[in-house]
């Protein structure tokens, strides 16, 4: 095999978006992979065009034109974003010990490739790391001396990682009782309203009142594994993954196509592992819990009768349609 060929494997996941499928293909293609794994959930029942659109998506297979080891996962039904994404980055690292996760609406900038090669191998048997993320929502408003920083908080749109990270999540929620009874989120964050945040979000999981989300999974096991993210100090990852049809956001957020920039090589490395407090607070403040105002916000709303809750949601819908 050549040695011109990019030695991470990559792990591609498809549905049935043709359009930005092959847009993220072609950066995959730039880089030439020596091992690529694609994996495709089903088409939906009684959706119109599904079948068609998915054996569209699956046809980029036919365009790897270069030396390149491919390993397919098709799924004939619809599993859902959920258990096809978990499935296939399983099935990935049954196979190899590292790599990096794309979706087919991420579209990652070219030198996110070498960010995540160097990283995936500087820091391959430190546990302390748990993966690294091509996302940066600070919107300019912190500069970074640095090439990255670590973080508390996860970004899954373009990110690498271990098989050690993934093995170690407990995607049963097993252990969620003891480490939420401990004290376990109290150890992660100081404010009250960031701890019933999270507490919130994982118990409703653990209840099945709120239908799993892997990465809030990988969250938790990396609270749970004392472990930190690594984030890119410029945003490496072009998000087109809203509007009708979309699985999570149906409306255009402001982490949604962000302009993306070239990394700066060689890269710059911290010297110090600790989270990033100020960076941290201000993603949570508009992606996460919102702050304390937000906090309080959601405490009288709560307290509405579910009939004006009902109105003020219409109204902050068409509010949002209009951007």
């Amino acid at each position: 095999m050549s040695n011109n060929l990019f030695p991470v494997p990559i792990s591609f996941h498809i549905f049935n978006r043709p359009e930005t499928t092959l847009k993220v293909f072609e950066k995959i293609r730039n880089i030439k992979p020596s091992k690529l794994f694609i994996t495709a959930d089903g088409p939906r029942k009684n959706v119109e065009g599904d079948n068609e659109k998915c054996r569209e998506v699956r046809s980029i297979v036919d365009e790897i034109d270069w030396e390149c080891e491919v390993f397919t996962n098709f799924s004939e039904s619809n599993k859902g974003s959920y258990k096809s994404t978990l499935e296939g980055i399983t099935w990935v690292f049954e196979h190899v010990a590292l790599a990096i996760i794309l979706e087919d609406d991420c579209i990652p900038h070219q030198s996110f490739f070498r960010f995540c090669h160097e990283l995936l191998y500087f820091y391959e048997n430190d546990e302390r790391i748990a993966l690294i993320s091509g996302n940066n929502f600070l919107f300019g408003k912190h500069k970074m001396p640095y090439s990255y920083y670590f973080s508390r908080y996860t970004h899954m749109w373009g990110w690498a990682t271990w098989k050690r990270t993934w093995d170690q999540v407990d995607f049963a929620m097993i252990n969620w009782p003891e480490f939420r009874d401990m004290g376990g989120l109290e150890l992660i964050f100081k404010r009250k309203y960031e701890i019933t945040y999270w507490q919130e979000i994982m118990q409703q999981m653990y209840d099945g009142k709120k239908g799993p989300h892997w990465d809030y999974l990988l969250l938790l096991s990396m609270y749970m594994n004392n472990a930190l993210v690594i984030r890119s100090s410029v945003n490496l990852i072009y998000n087109t993954g809203y509007g009708v049809g979309s699985t999570h956001f149906e409306i255009k957020s402001i982490m949604h196509e962000i302009e993306t920039k070239d990394m700066i090589f060689p890269l710059t490395h911290p010297p110090f592992i600790c989270k990033h407090l100020v960076a941290d607070e201000l993603v949570d403040s508009y992606e996460f819990s919102g702050g304390y105002s937000k906090y309080i916000i959601n405490k009288i709303i709560s307290l509405l009768p579910k009939v004006i809750i009902s109105f003020l949601k219409k109204i902050r819908n068409k509010y949002h349609s209009m951007f």
